[in-house]
């Protein structure tokens, strides 16, 4: 759930998400994947950017990180720092699918999405 800050801006808890990153970062690559897949077309480097993805997320949950907007910047950081491996084949780049992620990640949550946000493929 969201808490409020003393600035007003609300702050997204992944406690709700739980312990088993494992899990959550599975789900959400094959989300991505799937995602990917109906956007553009059913290809391998959506399974291999989600895979990314997932070894990401598990590593910044597990040191302690919950904060969406840094998994989000480190999410793409990864994928950046990679880029060749997915460029020839992708549709998209690195920031669209660290936008995903965070919309992912704040609607698992059960915090409230905005209109804007990029429809969850499950």
């Amino acid at each position: 759930d969201a808490t409020s800050s003393n600035n007003g801006v609300e702050v997204v808890s992944l406690a709700g998400l739980g312990d088993d990153h494992e899990a959550v970062g599975d789900n959400m690559a094959k989300s991505i994947a799937s995602w990917l897949d109906e956007e553009w077309i059913p290809q391998e480097v959506h399974v291999k950017m989600g895979i990314s993805v997932k070894n990401t997320y598990i590593r910044c949950r597990s040191s302690g990180l919950d904060d969406v907007a840094e998994i989000m910047t480190q999410v793409t950081d990864d994928l950046f720092d990679n880029w060749a491996e997915y460029n020839a084949d992708a549709f998209v780049n690195a920031w669209d699918i660290g936008n995903y992620v965070a919309d992912y990640l704040i609607a698992k949550s059960g915090s409230e999405t905005c209109g804007c946000s990029t429809k969850i493929v499950d």
